[in-house]
C-alpha cells in the first residue's frame, strides 16, 4: 500500500490543478446537459495527467469516463465529478448560470486527486476511475427532462464494475453522510374547457388542488402551466410538476398517492433518486483520511434534508458521500455562496477534496 505520506506529497504537487480548474469552470458557467466547454477542458486535463479519456458515455454528451490503471490487481475505485452550474432566476426573468454550490472546487479537487494518484501508478494497484456526470442540480432544465448525471450513469450501467465509489462536496462538516432523502418528479395533465363559467372546469379545479396540496418538505408544486385554445378560445388544460420526498420509498409513495387521490388526470411517473446507503469499510476509510489531515471527523451526521441521485449510485455498490466542512458553512445557490466558492476558502475546500480522495481511493484501490 502507497504510504500516506507520499500521496499527501503527490497532491500538493499537483495543488495548483485545483485552482486552474476552478478558475475555468467558474468561467464557463454551463446548466445541466449542457456543460460542453466544462467537460471538454476536464476531459483534455485529465488526458494529460496520464488517464485513459472517454467523452460522451452513455449517450450521454457531457458525461465522460477517464480511468486509471494500476500496476498490479485490485480494487476498482469510482470518483464523481461535478460541473455544472445553478439556475439562477433574475429580477428581469432570464434564468443565468451561476457555480453556487461548489462544482468547481469539486472539479479541481477530483481532477488534482486523479493526477496526484497518476504520478504514483508504478505503485498503485487496482483502477482509479473519475465519472464525469453532468446535471447534478435538480431544477436545470436539461434535468428535468433527462435526469440527473448520477442516476443516468447508473442506468447506463458505467458502476456495475466499480468497487467503491466516493463522492465528495462542500458541506457544514467532514463527515460521511449517513441518510439522505428518496424524492421522484411526477408530472399531472387535465384538459376540460376553456370557460370560466362552463360546467368542464376540471383544469381550474386541479390548478387550485394543486396549489393546495403544497407541503414544505414533503410535496413541492414546482411548475403550474395554463394553456388553451387562443383562436377558438375552446379547451384549456393544465400541466403541474410535483417534487414528492420521503425518508423512504414507502413514505414517498404514500404522499403521491394522496396528491394523486385528490386530483384525477393523466400522471406520469418520474425516476426515483433513492436515498443514501452508506458503508461502514468506506466510511472508515473516508474518516482515516481525513484524520491524516489533521481535520476532525463527525462519526454521526445530521440526515441530509434534501434527495441526491448519489443515492442511486450508493444502491449498485458501495458508496461514501463525502462532506468536506468550513467554519460557518457555505451560503449555497446564492450569489453570495458564489463569491465564496471562487475565494481562497473554495480552493482550500478542493485541496482538501483532493487530499481525502487521494487518501482514500490509494486505500480502497488494493486488494481485500
Amino acid at each position: 500500500m502507497i504510504a500516506q505520506r507520499e500521496v499527501l506529497a503527490a497532491v500538493d504537487a499537483r495543488a495548483p490543478l485545483v485552482g486552474e480548474v476552478m478558475r475555468f469552470v467558474h468561467a464557463h458557467p454551463e446548466l445541466g446537459h449542457e456543460e460542453h466547454e466544462c467537460s471538454r477542458y476536464l476531459c483534455e486535463a485529465l488526458a494529460r495527467a496520464g488517464l485513459e479519456v472517454e467523452p460522451g458515455v452513455g449517450d450521454i454528451a457531457t458525461a465522460f469516463r477517464a480511468v486509471l490503471r494500476g500496476v498490479r490487481p485490485g480494487r476498482s475505485v469510482g470518483l464523481v465529478c461535478l460541473y455544472d452550474a445553478v439556475p439562477t432566476l433574475r429580477d428581469d426573468g432570464r434564468v443565468e448560470p451561476v457555480h453556487s454550490c461548489g462544482h468547481g472546487p469539486i472539479a479541481g479537487g477530483v481532477v488534482a486527486a486523479a493526477a496526484a494518484l497518476a504520478d504514483l501508478r508504478d505503485e498503485l494497484g487496482g483502477v482509479v476511475t473519475v465519472m464525469g456526470c453532468p446535471a447534478d442540480e435538480i431544477h436545470a432544465p436539461g434535468t428535468v427532462e433527462r435526469g440527473g448525471g448520477k442516476a443516468l450513469t447508473v442506468e447506463a450501467g458505467f458502476w456495475d464494475d466499480v468497487d467503491a465509489a466516493l463522492y465528495a462536496h462542500p458541506e457544514f462538516v467532514d463527515t460521511v453522510s449517513l441518510q439522505s432523502l428518496w424524492m421522484r418528479r411526477d408530472r399531472l395533465t387535465v384538459f376540460g374547457s376553456r370557460s370560466l363559467s362552463g360546467a368542464d372546469q376540471a383544469p381550474l379545479s386541479a390548478a387550485r388542488a394543486a396549489i393546495d396540496a403544497e407541503r414544505p418538505g414533503e410535496v413541492m408544486l414546482e411548475r403550474l402551466v395554463l394553456d388553451g385554445d387562443v383562436e377558438e378560445g375552446t379547451a384549456l388544460g393544465v400541466q403541474c410538476t410535483f417534487l414528492f420526498w420521503g425518508s423512504s420509498e414507502q413514505v414517498l409513495e404514500e404522499r403521491a398517492a394522496e396528491v394523486r387521490a385528490r386530483l384525477p388526470g393523466k400522471w406520469q411517473e418520474g425516476p426515483l433518486y433513492q436515498g443514501v446507503a452508506p458503508d461502514p469499510q468506506l466510511t472508515a476509510a473516508v474518516a482515516d483520511a481525513f484524520h491524516a489531515i489533521d481535520r476532525r471527523f463527525v462519526d454521526d451526521p445530521q440526515p441530509l434534508p434534501f434527495a441526491t441521485d448519489f443515492g442511486n449510485i450508493s444502491r449498485r455498490t458501495r458508496a461514501a458521500l463525502i462532506g468536506v466542512g468550513r467554519e460557518g458553512g457555505w451560503a449555497f445557490h446564492t450569489d453570495q455562496g458564489a463569491k465564496e466558492f471562487a475565494s481562497d476558502d473554495g480552493e482550500q475546500a478542493g485541496l482538501t477534496i483532493a487530499r481525502v480522495l487521494a487518501l482514500a481511493a490509494a486505500r480502497l484501490s488494493e486488494s481485500a
